[in-house]
């Protein structure tokens, strides 16, 4: 009898797996329109493998093409398991019975889905607003009277004040973690009123049916422990890359380069009236707070936590890591419990996001008032402040998706869920973070298993590596970057200052070495094909994108021809060996750089032969990077030299090329505009974009710059490698970028077996 009812059950399971509703039974093929590496790929393959959304003539889905009020209804009923109703008098004047989407609309309206206007039309061949898209899915999963709760939108989108007061908190709920229905079009917006494309209902319909999954923890290494985990008395990039994940602040960018609003309702501008400038030239910003964010802790913020915050920064006796804007802060004021204001003697374009602590992303919310003002005022009376570093750096309260929950130097740092962040809890339980220093043992933990996401954990070749051979379990992303290789070209003598290089001031000696070198070869050679060639000091992800496109800005192609056309207008000939003479000066010079880099040495050698085949001889010499950059390039010690720039998406040309900012005795060799870059108009232009709040009047300015820094060339832009993420295949709505660090989406990230 036993052995029957094994057979039975047996049988059973052999019939389920062969069955055509089978569990692992073959993905629905994918329309000829919709690639596989595009990101809704697996909800379009879902949506129609379950008949919700078919593709048209010539199995094309139509993937940016709209779905009508109707056929986003039909879906979602279907979706649902809704019982289709034929009611003998139609609910809407403009819906026929003979309709085919009539029964399934009905049946929405009957399980109280849909919402009856009072003009009783329905528009069904109207495309579905991405507003009521929410509003229909949420009271389609019962969570009505949740979202009738919230007053306000809470979507981290910078066009919030665009959503209906109907749809808020639909909207609201839709985006949170544990929903993430909705996704954001170019340029960080919610786009409520537009109408929903078949590819976000597909990702809608598939969210609402797979909802991401709680629980679990991820593994993650750094090579460098963090010394601390407050940058605002700590600066490191590991501390950077952990702040991102338990803080939170003003503003964030996406991975595009747009920023959004994330602790603020939304980014000030004139535009909105929280930018004033009065006729004096004076600036107010008014910052205007969301309300409900908790600390850690559970108590709330408060606009008297930002004031704090500002006031212990402008305390010249507090050892911040950054202060250059607070300073230029003449007054702060409390509006109210979520509204604060700052006052500026003159226009600065920065104000807009506030505080100077890495790129503002935190604004004034790394310090809870209630914590640390009894502390900092014992600091202050005393005049000790080890105690209060120690305790902002080592025990952090911030606000972010996760918290610190404990760390052990040289070993690990575990983070864990905040219940109560805004956005809603992380789906994700524990972060651990080890501390590896040897990057290949870090290369073979990875590939073990060992680690299961990383950001700059690996180098790029070993990131490229493993989607090659390991694509199977892991993603692998090479995300643009705003940090640019550059050949810097000294203007002057660096044997005596005071006297122009003999070769490299002459503007078509600079212009001849741009076109001698091919910076596609050295995206191929050094970066496997996945730098991306610069054009400027910026790329395409800085908030001046614009500017950079514009035909004015030169953009350099490879020709050895021109090059050698230039270096002969200005006097340069060959010498018996080929090498370029002028007035018994030979072109020869040396090529400084950082030493231990890898990608760094190639591409010197890679530049010493362009420069070659055109007359130029370069002697290379590599020194340990401390003395490079912390002496020889400050001092302007270098004919050429080799240097990598990271920088904010929103960092002003004025904070790089004045020639305020040329290093020398007077500002004690401090200025980082180290090619000794002088021209006037250059000046007049970046220091009035700095000031200026009006983008199209900003942009030309910026135009005007960026046209000026490619003719005359302080440096040779060349490639920008990627920074390369990874996660098993087990992460899912896994999202990392250059200039957000792992912690702007990282309470979306979910396992999934």
């Amino acid at each position: 009898m036993r052995v029957y009812r094994f057979t039975l059950v047996l049988l059973a399971l052999v019939a389920l797996f062969l069955s055509p509703f089978a569990i692992n039974a073959a993905p629905q093929a994918l329309p000829k329109d919709v690639v596989a590496g595009d990101a809704d790929a697996e909800a379009i393959q879902f949506v129609i493998g379950k008949g919700l959304l078919n593709p048209g003539s010539g199995n094309a889905f139509g993937p940016d093409s709209t779905v009508t009020r109707a056929e986003f209804a039909t879906a979602l009923a279907k979706a649902r398991g809704i019982q289709t109703v034929k009611p003998s008098t139609p609910t809407f004047s403009d819906l026929k019975a003979s309709d085919s989407s009539y029964p399934y609309v009905e049946a929405l309206v009957k399980a109280g889905v849909i919402p009856v206007a009072s003009n009783k039309k329905f528009e069904p061949g109207v495309p579905v607003k991405r507003a009521d898209m929410a509003v229909w899915i949420i009271n389609a999963m019962g969570l009505a009277k949740e979202a009738a709760s919230i007053k306000e939108p809470v979507l981290m989108a910078n066009d919030e004040d665009k959503v209906p007061q109907y749809a808020a908190g639909a909207m609201t709920l839709a985006y949170r973690a544990d929903r993430q229905l909705l996704g954001y079009r170019r340029g960080r917006l919610s786009a409520p009123l537009e109408g929903a494309t078949r590819r976000e209902v597909a990702k809608a319909v598939y969210m609402m049916m797979n909802a991401p999954k709680r629980g679990g923890t991820i593994v993650t290494a750094f090579t460098a422990e963090p010394p601390g985990f407050n940058t605002l008395v700590t600066s490191s990039g590991a501390t950077w890359t952990i702040d991102n994940i338990i803080g939170d602040g003003n503003t964030g960018s996406d991975q595009d380069g747009f920023y959004f609003p994330r602790m603020l309702k939304r980014l000030p501008s004139v535009e909105n009236g929280l930018v004033k400038i009065a006729s004096s030239g004076k600036m107010e910003v008014t910052f205007e707070m969301r309300k409900g964010m908790k600390w850690h802790d559970g108590k709330e913020i408060t606009a008297e936590d930002a004031i704090f915050q500002l006031t212990v920064m402008q305390d010249s006796d507090v050892p911040v890591s950054a202060n250059y804007f607070e300073t230029n802060v003449k007054k702060a004021e409390i509006i109210d419990k979520y509204t604060f204001k700052i006052y500026l003697d003159k226009p600065d374009a920065s104000a807009l996001f506030g505080s100077s602590v890495y790129a503002y992303y935190y604004g004034w919310f790394q310090l809870p008032k209630h914590l640390f003002e009894p502390l900092y005022k014992a600091s202050k009376k005393s005049g000790d402040w080890n105690k209060f570093v120690q305790e902002v750096t080592k025990n952090p309260v911030m606000s972010g998706p996760f918290k610190l929950k404990e760390s052990k130097p040289g070993e690990y740092v575990i983070l864990e869920a905040f219940d109560d962040y805004y956005m809603g809890r992380p789906n994700i339980d524990q972060i651990m973070i080890k501390i590896i220093p040897d990057t290949s043992v870090v290369n073979a933990s990875v590939i073990r298993g060992d680690i299961d996401f990383g950001r700059y954990t690996l180098t790029l070749r070993d990131a490229i590596k493993l989607s090659t051979e390991h694509g199977d379990k892991f993603d692998v992303t090479l995300t643009p970057t705003v940090a640019p290789d550059y050949l810097l070209l000294n203007f002057w003598d660096p044997s005596d200052l005071s006297k122009p290089h003999p070769a490299l001031s002459d503007i078509r000696v600079r212009q001849a070495i741009m076109y001698a070198i091919d910076r596609k070869a050295i995206s191929n050679v050094v970066y496997a094909g996945k730098a991306d060639v610069t054009d400027a000091w910026i790329t395409p992800l800085h908030m001046m994108r614009d500017a950079l496109a514009d035909p004015r800005v030169t953009k350099y192609s490879y020709s050895p021809a021109k090059a050698k056309a230039l270096l002969a207008e200005a006097g340069w000939k060959p010498g018996k060996d080929g090498i370029l003479e002028k007035d018994g000066l030979r072109f020869k010079y040396t090529l400084l750089g950082p030493a231990g880099s890898k990608e760094t040495e190639m591409t010197e050698q890679l530049i010493q032969k362009m420069l070659k085949d055109v007359g130029i001889a370069i002697e290379i010499d590599n020194k340990p990077a401390h003395v490079v950059i912390g002496e020889l390039e400050p001092h302007r010690q270098f004919d050429m030299a080799m240097t990598g720039w990271g920088y904010g998406v929103s960092d002003e040309a004025a904070n790089y090329w004045d020639s305020e900012l040329i290093p020398c005795d007077q500002n004690s060799w401090g200025g980082v505009n180290q090619v000794g870059w002088m021209n006037a108009e250059n000046d007049r232009l970046v220091r009035k974009a700095a000031e200026t709040l009006d983008p199209a009047a900003k942009t030309e300015l910026y135009v005007k710059h960026l046209a000026l820094w490619t003719k005359e060339l302080p440096a040779i832009p060349l490639v920008a490698a990627p920074a390369n993420h990874f996660a098993k295949k087990t992460i899912k709505s896994f999202a990392s970028g250059y200039d957000n660090g792992l912690g702007w989406a990282i309470q979306n990230w979910y396992i999934q077996n």
